[in-house]
């Protein structure tokens, strides 16, 4: 029998869907959605199929990755029922409770009239102290 040659392989298709084939398990491979310990596989099937005289085979090439599945992601649902409509109610709860105020929300409120009082920048309207010194309550006047 005469050597086949696979890089010209049913007219170079056997060649492209197996480099396909690697371009699709690399790409899963560096998913980093996906475990990255998992195998990944590809199977090549060449199929033959002679006819009743055996003269003539017809040939089919068929490449089949086995991939690494996507890792899942896991949320939080804060779930109630509305007493007014009495409809269930479900809100995805991210980072921060659903209606709970954030500190970012907060406005900064520069003050108007700042004055030193022993070395400290202190709000006069307030008496709050202005800079970020921490004061140590301990210490005797």
């Amino acid at each position: 029998m005469k050597h086949v040659d696979l890089e010209k392989f049913a007219n170079g298709a056997f060649s492209a869907q197996v480099n396909r084939a690697i371009e699709e398990v690399t790409e899963n491979i560096q998913n980093p959605n996906t475990d990255a310990g998992a195998a990944r596989k590809i199977t090549v099937t060449i199929a033959f199929k002679p006819n009743a005289e055996r003269n003539f085979v017809a040939t089919g090439v068929q490449t089949k990755t086995t991939l690494a599945p996507a890792l899942g992601a896991v949320t939080a649902f804060s779930m109630g029922k509305n007493l007014q409509t009495g409809e269930v109610e479900a809100v995805e709860m991210g980072n921060q409770i659903p209606g709970q105020m954030s500190i970012n929300d907060v406005p900064v409120v520069v003050p108007e009239s700042v004055v030193e009082v022993d070395g400290n920048k202190v709000d006069a309207t307030t008496g709050e102290i202005v800079e970020n010194k921490v004061v140590d309550l301990r210490k005797k006047a």
